[in-house]
C-alpha cells in the first residue's frame, strides 16, 4: 500500500508540477480564444460553414506538420520547444486586436497559432512518462485532463460573459497575458529529452540541414507507420481518438447555429447553459477514472462509455420534436396530453443535463486511450506517435466538420446530431458484443484476441 501512487505524489513531483501548470495556462487562454473565435465569425458571417473553415483552420495544420513536428519533438529538448512556443503563442493572440475585422486574417492567424501548436502539443503530451513512474501514469493522465477539462470548462463558460460585457479585446488581452505566465512557468522546467539520442540527430537541428530532417521525416514517418499496424491497442486507441476529435470539431461548428435557431438564445450563451455543464462532467470524471477507475480493464470503460455517447447524442437530435409535442395546443382532445401528468424542463436546461453526461463519458473513452497509447510506446518513438496521432485525427476530422457546416446551414442543426448519435451507438454496440456481429473464423486471431480479452487491460 506504501507503493500506491497518489493524486499528492505526483504533483509533488516537481518537474510534472510545472509542467501542468504550464498546461493549465495554455489551455485556459486556448480554450478562452476558440470559443471567443467560433462566436465571433458566426456573428461576423452568420454562416454555420464560415466556422467550419475556420476549424478546418485549426485542423489543416496537424495535417501537414504534424509528423515533421514529432520527429522534431524526439530528437530536440522538449523543454525548449514549449518555451518557444509559449512565447511565440503569445504575440499571436495579441495580433488579433488588429485583425479582428477581417476573416480572412482571422483564418490566416488561427492556422499560424495552431501549427505552433503541433509541436507544442506532442511535446507537452510525451514528457508526462519522462517526468513520472509507470505506476504514477495513470493519475498523472487524469490530472492533465482535470486540467485540460477545467480549463475548457472556464475558458468556454468566461468568453461569453466576457464578450457581453466587456467586447472581443478584452478577451485577446486575457488570453495574452495567460500565455505569457505560461512562458514565465516553462523556465523551470527540467530538461526534456531522450538520455541516448543519435549524435548525428543533434547536429540536424539548424535551418541549414532542414532538408536532412524531412528525409529523415519521412522514415521515421514510415517506420512509425509500421508500429501501428502492428500494434491493435495502438491503432485501435488513435482510431477512438480520431472519432472524438471530429465530434468534437462538428460540435464547434454547429452549436452557434444551433443556440440561436433551436433554443433561441445568443451563442454567446453557450458558456452557460452547455459548455460550463459539459467541462464540469469531464473534470468529474476525469476525477472518477483517476480515483476508482486506474486498475480497470481498459475496455470496460471506453465501450459503455462510446454507448451512452451514442444515446445522448440522439436524444439531443430528438428532444426539439419531443417538446414541440409536450407543449403542443393543437392535439386532440382525445388524445390525453403529456404535459398534464408531469412538469416539462426547459429545453436549455435539458441540454445542460446533458452536456454534463456527455463531458463524463468523453473522458472514458479519451483517458484510457491516451494511456494505452503511452503504455504501448517508448520514449524514443513516443513523440512520433502522439504526432501521427495528430495527423490522422484531424484528417479524419476534416470530413464531418466540413460537412456538419454544410448540412446546419441546409438542414438544421437537430439533424447532426441525431446523425452522430445512430453512428456512434451503432458503434459502442458493436464494440460491446462483437461475437454478436462477427463469426470468430472469419477473424484473425489477434483481433480475436482484442475484441475478447485484451490488449485493453492495464497490468
Amino acid at each position: 500500500m506504501k507503493d500506491r501512487p497518489t493524486f499528492a505524489s505526483v504533483i509533488l513531483n516537481r518537474g510534472f508540477r510545472f509542467l501542468w501548470l504550464n498546461q493549465i495556462l495554455v489551455q485556459l487562454a486556448y480554450n478562452t480564444l476558440n470559443f471567443t473565435l467560433i462566436v465571433w465569425v458566426f456573428k461576423l458571417t452568420e454562416s454555420a460553414l464560415a466556422v467550419s473553415f475556420l476549424v478546418m483552420a485549426m485542423y489543416l495544420p496537424a495535417v501537414l506538420f504534424g509528423i515533421f513536428a514529432g520527429v522534431f519533438v524526439d530528437i530536440t529538448d522538449r523543454r525548449k520547444v514549449i518555451i518557444v512556443i509559449d512565447f511565440l503563442l503569445a504575440l499571436s493572440f495579441l495580433l488579433f486586436i488588429l485583425i479582428k475585422g477581417s476573416y480572412s486574417l482571422i483564418l490566416l492567424n488561427t492556422f499560424f497559432i495552431n501549427s505552433l501548436a503541433q509541436f507544442f502539443v506532442p511535446a507537452e503530451g510525451s514528457s508526462i512518462p519522462m517526468l513520472v513512474n509507470k505506476k504514477q501514469l495513470i493519475i498523472a493522465n487524469s490530472l492533465f485532463s482535470l486540467t485540460l477539462y477545467g480549463s475548457f470548462m472556464i475558458g468556454f463558460s468566461l468568453a461569453g460573459p466576457l464578450l457581453n460585457f466587456f467586447g472581443i479585446n478584452y478577451v485577446f488581452y486575457l488570453a495574452f497575458g495567460a500565455m505569457f505566465l505560461a512562458f514565465i512557468s516553462a523556465q523551470f522546467l527540467p530538461t526534456i529529452k531522450v538520455a541516448n539520442i543519435h549524435a548525428k540527430y543533434n547536429n540536424l537541428l539548424s535551418f541549414r540541414n532542414i532538408r536532412k530532417i524531412v528525409n529523415i521525416t519521412f522514415k521515421e514517418a514510415t517506420e512509425t507507420w509500421q508500429f501501428i499496424r502492428g500494434n491493435l491497442a495502438v491503432a485501435v486507441a488513435i482510431g477512438l481518438l480520431s472519432a472524438i476529435q471530429g465530434i468534437i470539431g462538428s460540435l464547434a461548428v454547429v452549436m452557434p447555429s444551433f443556440m440561436e435557431k433551436v433554443l433561441r438564445i445568443h451563442a454567446t450563451d453557450t458558456s452557460y447553459f452547455v459548455m460550463v455543464p459539459l467541462g464540469l462532467g469531464m473534470v468529474v470524471g476525469a476525477l472518477i477514472i483517476g480515483k476508482w477507475a486506474h486498475n480497470k480493464p481498459r475496455r470496460s470503460v471506453v465501450i459503455p462509455s462510446i454507448v451512452a455517447a451514442g444515446v445522448i447524442f440522439i436524444l439531443a437530435g430528438l428532444i426539439p420534436s419531443i417538446a414541440e409535442i409536450l407543449q403542443a395546443s393543437d392535439l386532440s382532445s382525445k388524445i390525453p396530453h403529456p404535459r398534464y401528468f408531469f412538469r416539462v424542463p426547459t429545453l436549455s436546461a435539458t441540454y445542460a443535463i446533458g452536456a454534463f453526461l456527455l463531458g463524463l463519458v468523453a473522458v472514458g473513452i479519451i483517458i484510457p486511450s491516451q494511456t494505452v497509447l503511452q503504455e504501448n510506446t517508448n520514449t524514443r518513438n513516443r513523440g512520433k506517435i502522439f504526432a501521427v496521432l495528430a495527423v490522422i485525427m484531424y484528417a479524419i476530422s476534416a470530413v464531418p466538420v466540413l460537412l456538419a457546416g454544410l448540412l446546419a446551414d441546409l438542414i438544421g442543426p437537430s439533424a447532426i446530431f441525431l446523425g452522430m448519435g445512430v453512428v456512434v451507438f451503432i458503434a459502442g454496440v458493436i464494440a460491446l458484443r462483437p461475437n454478436q456481429f462477427f463469426r470468430e473464423r472469419y477473424l484473425s486471431d489477434r483481433i480475436r484476441a482484442f475484441l475478447g480479452l485484451g490488449h485493453w487491460q492495464g497490468e
